[in-house]
């Protein structure tokens, strides 16, 4: 149902003193989705309504909204997307979390009486003018098609709204097998919680660093859970060779620190067990990578 994950965003707001701790704030650069055009003498295929919500249900990442294009990362969670449900959209552009009752029918968003509900973080009057037009985006009932690339374009006042699936989006931002060699600081761990919830803990005190180099990976305070690697086109770490990681921290007191608060809450041994866990691999900004599995996002930084 569309309270739960929006409950989950409101969530959010929950973790914000821990979430503090983690200094970044990424404005990644992000490359705005290209509209199908036609190809020589054959005719472009056109766009094709989407005829319900259950056709393009979970995940958006949105590319673009009225000509400005947002980061798709700030440190380990997206910060500009469209997650539809079966009875609503879940919304953030970079700043507050929001959302819309209403249903896909027949190419298009019919919107339903809601109380409205967002988060209240000041960032600025161009952020906040940018989540006030998206928010109320939707209660315009735009068109929604779906393009020949299974991009989503949503239109309604003379504006547009493009959005893509998380899954293809992060492919644009992969760093090449080279850019990953060298020496990282940690930065943060986050968990993922149900909805777009998350909870995370700074790691900017942890001594010593992720280091990448020939096809091996290891943190160099714990030189006993080095392993190889190959890094696949998707831009996954695949584990190839090397010790397992017991689920609790053994024999590496730099990240053995205990949990800090709920169950919910990453500890700092998750920074070790996601880096074994053949994560994906994208950039957060320009100098820092996201590596995460489903569950658990470490950021790690080039910057001293």
């Amino acid at each position: 149902m569309f309270e739960k994950p929006l409950a989950a965003l409101m969530a959010c707001c929950c973790t914000a003193a821990v979430l503090a701790c983690i200094p970044a704030v990424q404005e990644g650069d992000s490359t705005e989705g290209e509209l199908a055009s036609g190809a020589g003498s054959s005719p472009a295929p056109s766009a094709v309504p989407v005829a319900s919500s259950r056709e393009i249900e979970g995940k958006w990442d949105i590319v673009s909204f009225d000509d400005y294009e947002p980061a798709r990362l700030r440190g380990a969670t997206r910060v500009a997307f469209a997650d539809f449900g079966d009875s609503g959209v879940s919304l953030r552009i970079e700043c507050n979390y929001s959302g819309a009752a209403g249903v896909v029918v027949d190419g298009r968003f019919e919107p339903r009486p809601d109380e409205g509900i967002q988060t209240a973080m000041g960032c600025g009057e161009e952020r906040e003018a940018r989540d006030a037009a998206l928010f109320g985006f939707f209660r315009k009932s735009p068109t929604v098609e779906r393009l020949p690339d299974g991009k989503l374009l949503l239109r309604a006042n003379g504006k547009e709204l493009l959005l893509q699936r998380p899954d293809e989006r992060r492919l644009e931002f992969l760093p090449r097998p080279a850019e990953l060699e060298g020496n990282w600081r940690m930065v943060g761990v986050t968990r993922y919680l149900d909805g777009n919830g998350y909870a995370g803990i700074g790691l900017s005190d942890v001594p010593g660093r992720v280091r990448f180099a020939d096809g091996r990976a290891s943190y160099t305070r714990c030189v006993q859970y080095d392993f190889a690697y190959s890094y696949s086109e998707e831009g996954r770490l695949l584990k190839t060779s090397g010790p397992a990681v017991p689920s609790t921290p053994t024999d590496c007191n730099e990240l053995g620190e205990k949990r800090q608060g709920s169950a919910e809450m990453p500890v700092q041994w998750d920074a070790l067990r996601v880096l074994h866990a053949s994560p994906l691999v994208e950039w957060a900004g320009p100098e820092e990578i996201l590596i995460s599995t489903d569950s658990i996002g470490l950021v790690l930084s080039r910057a001293p």
